[in-house]
């Protein structure tokens, strides 16, 4: 039997990525069958933000098992909502790149959003999503949850600046302002100020988990490609391309500054301050299945067929579980990857 001495923290970092974020729900559900480890912190961006806050809500109303349940309805719901959008029967190998490609009714769809802006297309600002997240989750009882720091990032569009809600400004607002893809969706406005995709700010926002948390501990979990080694030549390609680093730039120049503030606080022989100390005893991990993102056809975000939806959960369950068999032991002790080679 688990003891307390056997248990271990962990701050959560959830990237966006559309129905990418099905991966992460697998990821989160194998985390949540372990009784000893504990959750301080989570950041989330886009669908990151949704599987935060869905779980939040859960582990509130009904501990680890109402965490997973939650997760489950909440991807169930979103598969059956949209599963008829564009391509009904579609499963992950459908969408491997240089396969079947994405359908022409989707094709045609976003090619739309190129020429006509979210308030031609959908001048009633429609969002399923609105209506799913007010009937699933009590945002009154996130905000007066004081149990779980949650951090969720969206983009202020006047000024580009990451804006990060906390567990008191919860709100299903806030909550769609992290997930408004402007091409897709009316920019969301909250106390007077427009905000976009946390994405292009921060996906995710790594430094409140370092700074606002007690855990020195920071599992990433990544959705987004960190490369791609093929040079897209086609037009579709370039500009799919083009949106997938728009939304890695922020990541990636956060991660490059921890990791060079890291290897510099090693060589300094000065006393450490208040700063240096923190950054110095962070540990970061990072769950990804990079094979696959690398070969699934960006446009596949925008799709969420049920077979997809539970062939992405399948597959993050799976790296959790591989994850977890080679670095439980790194929890509280070390990082399990080498920072400046991921990313300076």
């Amino acid at each position: 039997m688990a003891t307390k001495s056997d248990s271990k923290s962990l701050n959560l970092a959830l990237q966006g990525g559309g129905s990418h974020g099905a991966y992460t729900w697998g990821v989160l559900d194998r985390l949540l069958a372990e009784p000893t480890l504990k959750i301080d912190g989570i950041s989330g961006t886009s669908s990151g933000a949704m599987n935060a806050v869905v779980m939040a809500d859960g582990l509130l109303r009904g501990g680890r098992d109402g965490a997973r349940q939650a997760l489950r309805e909440f991807w169930e719901q979103v598969a059956s909502m949209f599963s008829d959008l564009f391509q009904p029967t579609a499963q992950l190998s459908d969408w491997l790149m240089f396969e079947t490609g994405a359908p022409l009714s989707l094709q045609s769809y976003l090619a739309l959003t190129q020429a006509f802006s979210p308030y031609q297309l959908n001048p009633m600002d429609h969002n399923p999503l609105r209506q799913l997240l007010e009937e699933m989750i009590d945002f009154g009882r996130l905000r007066r949850n004081r149990s779980l720091k949650l951090f969720i990032g969206a983009t202020q569009v006047r000024t580009g600046k990451l804006k990060l809600f906390r567990e008191k400004e919860l709100s299903v607002d806030a909550l769609l302002a992290s997930a408004c893809l402007p091409s897709l969706h009316h920019a969301i406005t909250i106390d007077g100020e427009a905000y976009w995709d946390g994405g292009y700010a921060g996906n995710p926002p790594i430094f409140p988990l370092i700074f606002d948390c007690k855990t020195s501990d920071v599992m990433i979990v990544i959705v987004q490609p960190l490369a791609r080694p093929e040079l897209p030549t086609t037009a579709e390609a370039i500009r799919m391309r083009a949106a997938e680093l728009s939304f890695n730039t922020a990541f990636l120049r956060e991660m490059r500054a921890i990791a060079f503030s890291k290897d510099q606080i090693k060589q300094d022989l000065l006393p450490l301050g208040r700063l240096e100390r923190q950054l110095s005893r962070l540990n970061v991990h990072l769950v990804q299945n990079e094979a696959m993102m690398q070969q699934l056809d960006p446009s596949s975000a925008y799709q969420s067929p049920p077979a997809f939806i539970e062939e992405l959960y399948q597959e993050g369950y799976a790296s959790c579980e591989a994850w977890l068999d080679n670095n439980r032991q790194h929890i509280g002790t070390q990082s399990s990857v080498n920072l400046s080679e991921l990313f300076c």
